[in-house]
């Protein structure tokens, strides 16, 4: 059976009636006279995703009849200095959200080749100069959108410069604390309305629990997780996984529990998020996933009030819906997919099933 991927079309298709903001099905921006926010005290989850660029976003906005209600892309210091002002119109153009990661390194270079860019340099006002314009930058473009900052995201892997585990002598969880309070101090100076968000990963292969990094609440404007359902794609350790697998949403020792904790009263959200596609004969006799899911899945599938049918645990699409609505119970501000070709093709496909399975969403 070829797998049938629902599209991240349909997902923001549930996304805009979630956060009851565009009201047209054309692929042009509409005008508006509203903005979404994270900040919002209504707690309406938005859903929104990363493309690979603004002219495939709207194509996709086009094959959805809806617009991406949080625009998410990424910047580095050296391949991609600059403020993204063109994502920033986009945004504004939509009343969406624009999610920003902004990684201190040069994303070309390895990891542990790139000594400059350690935590504890920029800490000590290494950067400053360059930090200064570009939070100016983002000050500048929040009467347009809101402009939400992924500041060093996933610090609990290892596989960046401000990661602890990098590389022997490289940075440790004090390091990237004084490095992450120092830039917000200078966005506190300079950008007081960008939203800062500190955003680890679920499970990071790092030595430190992600807690350890965590600056404090009076340094943190809100929170978000990044988690995959990896599948049984080359990179896969631990095979097809549930929302509740790579979330912990039902496990007080879970990710998103954790981080609720943390997050206290400030929003928290899902920043990156995707399943690898399915194919029915992995959970079949022979497939890989046949013995942990296949015979189990196919006799009693039902996970009261989520996961009723084999589809709803072992299909991109079933995944991408359960994962939408145990967000949202848990209470996210936002949940935003990668839907992008990367390590696997991790694009919700525009199907009838899946528009109809994701619009029956929240």
């Amino acid at each position: 059976m070829v797998a049938r991927p629902p599209t991240v079309r349909a997902l923001i298709a549930a996304g805009i009636v979630a956060a009851a903001v565009f009201t047209t099905s054309t692929a042009a921006p509409a005008s508006v006279t509203t903005r979404v926010s994270i900040l919002d005290g209504d707690h309406t989850m938005i859903l929104g995703w990363a493309s690979h660029d603004l002219t495939t976003m709207a194509a996709e906005e086009a094959a959805f009849g809806r617009s991406d209600a949080m625009i998410s892309t990424y910047v580095d210091f050296v391949q991609s200095p600059a403020f993204p002002d063109d994502e920033a119109d986009a945004a504004e153009a939509r009343g969406s959200a624009l999610l920003i990661a902004w990684e201190p390194w040069d994303w070309n270079l390895p990891a542990d080749q790139q000594p400059e860019f350690a935590p504890a340099l920029i800490a000590a006002g290494d950067y400053d100069t360059y930090l200064t314009s570009w939070l100016t930058s983002a000050q500048q473009r929040t009467a347009d959108a809101e402009i939400i900052v992924r500041f060093a995201p996933e610090m609990d892997d290892t596989t960046r410069p401000w990661s602890s585990g990098t590389a022997p002598g490289d940075s440790t969880p004090a390091d990237y604390i004084a490095m992450w309070r120092h830039v917000y101090e200078l966005k506190q100076a300079v950008a007081p309305d960008v939203v800062m968000l500190w955003n680890p990963l679920n499970y990071g292969a790092g030595p430190h629990p992600f807690e350890a990094y965590y600056p404090g609440s009076a340094y943190v404007d809100a929170l978000a997780l990044d988690g995959f359902n990896w599948g049984y794609t080359p990179m896969s350790q631990a095979g097809w996984q549930s929302p509740d697998d790579v979330f912990g949403f039902t496990d007080p020792n879970g990710p998103v529990p954790r981080l609720k904790a943390l997050a206290g009263s400030k929003p928290w959200g899902i920043a990156e998020t995707a399943s690898a596609p399915d194919r029915l004969a992995d959970f079949q006799p022979g497939g890989p996933g046949y013995g942990s899911w296949g015979s189990w899945v196919f006799q009693w599938p039902e996970n009261p009030p989520y996961e009723a049918t084999a589809d709803d645990w072992i299909t991109q699409e079933g995944w991408s819906r359960m994962l939408i609505e145990r967000a949202q119970d848990a209470g996210a501000s936002f949940v935003d997919f990668f839907h992008t070709v990367k390590e696997t093709d991790w694009r919700l496909t525009d199907t009838a099933v899946g528009r109809e399975v994701l619009n029956a969403g929240p």
